[in-house]
């Protein structure tokens, strides 16, 4: 099951990194287009939607990182040499400034990463393997992203994914 999703995680970035398109910018849902694709109706997974497909540009690399289950839909990405990161959470595309890092894996990329938006933090813990190599990326087999609302609201999401290069 997790060799399936690793495989299809990879086949994605590359296809997202193989894509076309006009620019460094990756493309936006609108509120009213994120809230239709939530990811659930339980207390967690109610909050959390999918993001679009990201486009890089050459020489850029991408964090990418699916939910662990059998659709695994794209919840977190994040560009190379970016201080931020994206999510869509509560139907709202949020741009999430990255505050604290640990463990360099390089290409501007951390195993342990912190961010911020508003009236959240958001603390990713993954681990990369080193060893095998994708073609122009790294694998990246199991990961937790944390969720903390200000309002008392928190989830933990298990993510697998790959950092992918153009």
């Amino acid at each position: 099951m997790m060799v399936r999703l690793v495989l299809i995680g990879m086949m994605l970035v590359l296809a997202a990194c193989a894509s076309g398109g006009s620019g460094p910018n990756a493309r936006v849902e609108t509120p009213e287009t994120a809230s239709m694709s939530r990811l659930g109706s339980d207390e967690v997974l109610s909050h959390i939607s999918a993001l679009p497909a990201q486009v890089l540009s050459a020489g850029e690399c991408g964090l990418f990182l699916w939910l662990k289950r059998d659709d695994a839909p794209l919840i977190f990405f994040q560009r190379s040499k970016s201080e931020t990161a994206q999510m869509i959470i509560d139907g709202a595309p949020r741009s999430l400034a990255r505050t604290e890092v640990a463990g360099p894996i390089g290409m501007s990329f951390f195993e342990r990463q912190g961010f911020t938006a508003e009236d959240m933090t958001v603390n990713l813990r993954m681990q990369v393997m080193m060893d095998q190599s994708l073609q122009g990326g790294l694998k990246v087999p199991s990961g937790i992203i944390s969720i903390d609302r200000t309002d008392g609201w928190s989830a933990a999401l298990p993510v697998a994914g790959a950092i992918g290069c153009k």
